[in-house]
């Protein structure tokens, strides 16, 4: 992206201060004030702890231009653009943007309560077999990194693939008039962010909002495995569901078969049947790929070359990053941790052979929830760990369906005390799954 000053002060409603120069060339953005850069437009955002605008004065010294929200930065001699809120005015900018430069470039829209990034990644891969595809980086898909997702997609892409997330009321229905999808997804309705929207039919309300603010005669396509999204009205979009295994729907999966080496199967595609080959380990990457399978489809690409590049996916870092070191198994799921993705990586490590560990923290934000759903993880423990080792005070819940398997429990601040007991306890042979919510930073204790 390169914009002037002008067309950011005019695209999100702003004023510029005396001394701005309009010309000035943006080519992106900056929120922490320890890193400036000159060539970017820094963002004073007002924080639970911090406010952006203590740093404006320092920042304009230093030749940096800045968004500010307080009204008496236009009297600082710099490039200075005030609105009254900076997180509305960054998102009114995207959906300028969207309106008047992108409008005609199809834009993927994915969102769900687990599986977004990882489908992501996977839609962009498939239509990269044949597109030029601009994607969110990471997992940029908060009220301020969707809309610099936006913002960041070339006019001279053939389609773009972006991540909407959601934690609260209200924040879905202010992030998909930014993307105005072309096809939506909706990847799962699970129990992430529970305590802030307090049931699944809320957060399903939320996640629905994306087709709300979708293009006219867009797609919407759905996960037909979960009730919560079946007999209800859409209104907005054409409507399509995807299933791992029910052919009712209009795509799903036949002769699902996993390996330690990857997962092979059929893939039933609005009638057309194709062979896929993952060479990743888990069947909930199967219903992903059927995400993808079907975004290509409905985009006209040919679903032999989507499936060919669906071969050559892997998973980003944090993401089921599964390798070997010290003559052991390490299986590194340590961004998020939800009830569906406690059992879908549990599911990958019941399929090594030797002794099988997991190493479980807490999940986060499940509100009321929380004690019951760590049970009902320990239930699936059982069936497929040889050892549990927990790590935090709701983790020890899951000990409590998990019978007859040996267990140990260390608390938050024991992280010492658990690192020195897996370097003593892990053997030549074992496999480890190391499993938490990304608050817990489980990621530091893997051996």
């Amino acid at each position: 992206m390169k914009f002037s000053l002008e067309y950011i002060c005019e695209g999100c409603g702003g004023k510029l201060s005396p001394s701005a120069n309009k010309n000035r060339i943006i080519d992106g953005f900056f929120s922490d004030s320890r890193t400036p850069d000159t060539s970017k437009l820094f963002l004073a955002l007002r924080g639970e702890r911090v406010d952006g605008n203590t740093f404006v004065p320092e920042l304009i010294n230093k030749g940096c231009a800045v968004l500010t929200d307080r009204e008496e930065n236009l009297n600082l001699s710099g490039d200075c653009i005030y609105v009254t809120d900076v997180r509305e005015a960054l998102q009114r900018l995207a959906r300028s943007y969207r309106k008047n430069e992108i409008n005609n470039i199809p834009i993927i829209g994915i969102t769900g309560s687990v599986g977004k990034t990882t489908t992501k990644d996977m839609v962009a891969v498939t239509l990269s077999s044949s597109l030029s595809v601009h994607k969110t980086l990471g997992n940029s898909n908060s009220q301020i990194g969707l809309p610099q997702t936006v913002l960041a997609t070339p006019k001279d892409i053939d389609c773009a693939v972006i991540e909407l997330g959601m934690s609260m009321p209200g924040e879905m229905e202010r992030i998909a008039p930014c993307a105005k999808p072309d096809i939506s997804i909706i990847t799962n309705i699970g129990y992430s962010h529970i305590e802030n929207l307090g049931s699944r039919e809320a957060i399903r309300d939320e996640k629905l909002k994306i087709a709300a603010f979708s293009k006219n005669g867009s797609m919407l396509i759905l996960n037909g495995d979960e009730p919560l999204l079946r007999n209800i009205e859409y209104p907005y979009n054409k409507v399509v569901f995807v299933s791992f295994d029910d052919n009712t729907c209009d795509c799903y999966a036949e002769n699902v078969i996993e390996s330690q080496h990857g997962v092979d199967f059929t893939a039933v595609i609005f009638g057309k049947r194709i062979k896929v080959s993952l060479s990743v380990l888990g069947k909930h990457f199967v219903i992903n790929s059927l995400f993808a399978l079907a975004a290509a489809r409905c985009l006209d690409i040919s679903l032999e070359k989507a499936a060919d590049a669906l071969s050559d996916y892997q998973s980003d870092g944090k993401r089921q990053h599964i390798y070997e070191k010290d003559g052991h198994t390490v299986i590194s799921d340590c961004y998020n941790a939800s009830p569906e993705s406690m059992e879908a990586a549990l599911s990958v490590l019941s399929k090594y052979n030797g002794r099988k560990i997991a190493v479980l923290g807490d999940m986060l934000e499940l509100g009321t929830e929380s004690v019951n759903l760590h049970k009902r993880v320990g239930s699936s423990v059982k069936l497929c760990a040889d050892v549990l080792i927990t790590y935090g005070t709701l983790a020890k819940n899951i000990a409590f369906e998990a019978k007859d398997i040996i267990v140990y429990s260390f608390e938050k601040e024991d992280a010492e005390q658990l690192l020195s007991f897996l370097k003593n306890f892990i053997k030549e042979g074992d496999t480890v799954l190391y499993k938490a919510s990304n608050g817990m930073n489980l990621d530091r204790l893997i051996v």
